[in-house]
């Protein structure tokens, strides 16, 4: 049986890939897992009191404690980091074992759309030019890299020089006995979802132009975000829903369509539960999420900020209820077959096994049935 720790950074969006994963790694006889979270914060404590310094170098000063305390007291034989952010916190602690990354972003990437996510990148320069050196050294060293996305996988490539033989595009994962879909209304308005708890960044305001051009009764729009929201006729805002939530589960079931019209976004998780929900899809052709959409068979990808294409794939979804019982039924198999999680988490645990064992690590057989 081969040791593993899992060094699992929780920013907002990453948090609903941790639980999917650690529910089918820890059901796993192959694999002796433990959980380290990076949070970049704990309350009360020493870098939090530092008001002096920038929040934004507590927090990398914080993350990089969490990491190197998860390392130095881990006995693993193999580590697996998402994202590369906490390997390359962990510095030396890092190689001391082979590790594998799992990532839905490169730096560069990151740094193109920095715009929309608030950051600011480096400017060109010395300092730019370390860190890039130093981003590519530790994606080069890692055994595995287990991108989202071929969009990432083309990054790693073209900017960092990765040998293409160590990367494998896994995407997450749902539970699909968890996620599945419900039964769909043949009358009354369009229910439209959207999932976005930063809804100016997820395309929020093209959403609400596309459906303010709409039809007055034909459809309705829920909306799961953090962000408040003005009231609005025919707009019914969710907030504080937490992932996998029945709550939440249960506004996909009852949905028609899905929408996310990012103007930024990295692969784009809720569409992959859209999917396992049986809900046609409308995404912005941004980061990894067109090669969740299969094009006008699950759904339709239109380019970011484009309220009139949004508009007209919505009309047309709204009177087809046969466009969307054969999308819904299409939606459901591409996610049994490409974003199965147990599936996705074994064959992670797979290559987890397979970087222990080119270091020397011995696997112990797996485990009979009872």
């Amino acid at each position: 049986m081969v040791r593993a720790t899992f060094v699992m950074e929780q920013q907002v969006g990453h948090k609903t890939f941790y639980q999917n994963l650690r529910r089918f790694v820890d059901a796993d006889q192959q694999i002796q897992a433990s959980w380290s979270l990076v949070t970049y914060h704990e309350p009360g404590g020493l870098w939090e009191r530092m008001r002096f310094l920038p929040a934004g170098l507590r927090g990398t000063l914080r993350g990089r404690s969490q990491v190197r305390r998860a390392l130095s007291r881990s006995d693993a034989d193999v580590f697996l980091f998402f994202t590369q952010v906490p390997a390359a916190l962990g510095g030396q602690l890092t190689r001391r074992r082979p590790y594998v990354l799992v990532t839905d972003i490169t730096p560069v990437q990151y740094d193109q759309m920095a715009e929309h996510y608030g950051h600011q990148p480096d400017r060109a320069g010395p300092l730019k030019a370390y860190k890039h050196r130093l981003n590519t050294a530790m994606l080069r060293r890692a055994a595995r890299i287990l991108p989202f996305s071929q969009w990432v996988r083309n990054s790693l490539i073209s900017d960092y020089g990765v040998d293409p033989q160590r990367i494998e595009v896994i995407p997450p994962g749902v539970d699909i006995e968890h996620w599945r879909p419900g039964p769909k209304q043949h009358g009354g308005p369009l229910r439209i979802l959207f999932v976005g708890g930063e809804f100016a960044r997820k395309g929020g305001e093209t959403l609400l132009a596309a459906f303010r051009a709409l039809p007055r009764g034909t459809a309705e729009l829920h909306v799961v975000t953090r962000t408040e929201l003005t009231r609005e006729e025919g707009v019914f805002p969710h907030y504080g829903m937490q992932p996998n939530a029945p709550e939440l589960i249960e506004l996909y079931r009852s949905a028609d369509v899905f929408v996310l019209p990012s103007l930024a976004e990295a692969f784009g998780h809720v569409v992959v539960e859209a999917g396992a929900s049986g809900l046609p899809a409308i995404v912005s052709n941004v980061g990894g999420m067109p090669e969740i959409i299969a094009e006008g068979e699950t759904g339709y990808v239109i380019n970011p900020g484009d309220s009139a294409a949004l508009r007209g794939h919505l009309e047309r979804l709204a009177a087809d209820a046969g466009l969307r019982e054969r999308m819904s039924r299409a939606a459901r198999q591409r996610v049994e077959t490409r974003f199965n999680g147990q599936l996705n988490a074994a064959r992670t645990i797979e290559c987890l096994r397979a970087a222990a064992g080119e270091a020397g690590v011995v696997a112990a057989p797996r485990a009979a049935s009872r």
